[in-house]
């Protein structure tokens, strides 16, 4: 019977993000392309533009004042099959353009960025960086992409490069390498190997543990920024697309916990939960609870894994790292609030062993799905 319960779990999550990706995924059709134009970012370009005319086959607009004075062009295209998708998913670009041919400026248009990531990429000036170019100046240029916000600064370029040369004939081929440095993925599988082999034998891996942990937070969390989370999941749903590092750590997140039923992701890979253990290491006091308590958390879990899986397919929150801690990482464009929840859970594992993680965490409750059970792991 447990057993069949175990591959109904499976068959279930599989299901719901079958449908998830159905509900969410929004691939580019550049042929049924309404150029609906985001007048809202293209007035950030021209703060006096009120009228908005489109002009040739192209999703390019004049735009003019309340007088009727010209003030220059905007264009807005959607994604193609060449762009590349940004962290969130795929985005559109405004691209002004002043009446000398002059860049006047870039906006964001239709976008899945977290808000933390444009308060941090609009700070540092990133849309200003090809102000003042000709065309074709812009449309060659080579701005740095901000650390970080690789991903999504890189897919901007892009989208950017992209639009100009549609515009003005040239070709240009989109960058569509994967923006995380070949000695970060080398060093990420190495400790993703090694997690794996300490998954298998632990006792064997038990001395090694703190190290471990430490190279989880550092590696995993700081520089790489590859924990798993909601907003990953969503933005992948939407976008379709996955980096090579997410994609084999999420595959052996969900393959491992098959062989020996034991929850892998959790505990021998999650920047996150290895940081709540390292805080938790400190000796204090810890606070444990009955059976009968848990058994409820479990059910509290299973609820809230149902919760947060509506809210993302009905679109209802748009932006999850507002409550997760695993953005805090990339403390740098991290919302608010994902720093105030990470520091809080961190400062509560002083006192109760891996509070995110057995009280809270819907992805550790969606990975436990493919384990033999639902219990605490070390």
């Amino acid at each position: 019977m447990k057993k069949f319960f175990r591959i109904f779990r499976i068959i279930a999550v599989i299901l719901a993000f079958a449908a998830a990706f159905f509900v969410l995924h929004k691939p580019a059709e550049p042929k049924t392309d309404d150029c609906s134009l985001d007048k809202e970012a293209a007035k950030q370009i021209f703060k006096s533009a009120e009228t908005f005319e489109k002009t040739g086959s192209e999703c390019v607009f004049n735009v003019s004042d309340a007088s009727g004075k010209m003030l220059g062009r905007v264009l807005y295209a959607k994604p193609d099959e060449t762009s590349v998708a940004g962290f969130g998913g795929n985005l559109r670009v405004v691209v002004g353009i002043s009446p000398d041919g002059k860049i006047a400026g870039i906006e964001l248009g239709e976008n899945y960025e977290s808000a933390g990531f444009i308060e941090r990429v609009r700070g540092e000036g990133f849309f200003k960086k090809w102000n003042g170019l000709s065309v074709e100046e812009a449309a060659k240029a080579d701005v740095d992409t901000i650390s970080g916000a690789t991903m999504s600064t890189t897919a901007i370029k892009s989208m950017v490069a992209l639009n100009l040369s549609k515009y003005s004939g040239m070709k240009i081929a989109a960058d569509q390498q994967d923006p995380t440095p070949l000695w970060l993925k080398i060093v990420v599988f190495v400790i993703l190997a090694y997690s794996i082999f300490a998954f298998f034998f632990p006792q064997k891996t038990a001395k090694f543990r703190i190290l471990h942990l430490v190279l989880l937070v550092l590696i995993l969390g700081f520089i790489g920024g590859s924990a798993l989370s909601f907003e990953s999941f969503k933005n992948w749903l939407i976008s379709g697309n996955i980096a090579l590092v997410p994609i084999v750590i999420l595959c052996a997140a969900l393959i491992l916990p098959i062989i020996p039923g034991r929850n892998f992701y959790c505990s021998f890979v999650c920047p996150f939960g290895a940081f709540q253990e390292l805080f938790g290491r400190i000796p204090l006091p810890k606070k444990s609870f009955s059976p009968k308590f848990m058994k409820g958390v479990t059910v509290f879990k299973a609820v809230l894994l149902v919760l947060v899986y509506a809210i993302m397919i009905s679109g209802l929150i748009s932006d999850f790292t507002l409550f997760e801690p695993f953005s805090a990482f990339k403390f740098e464009v991290a919302s608010l609030p994902s720093l105030i929840i990470a520091a809080l859970f961190l400062i509560i594992s002083l006192f109760i062993s891996r509070p995110w993680c057995r009280f809270f965490c819907p992805t550790g409750t969606l990975l436990s799905m493919f384990a033999k059970k639902n219990g605490e792991e070390i």
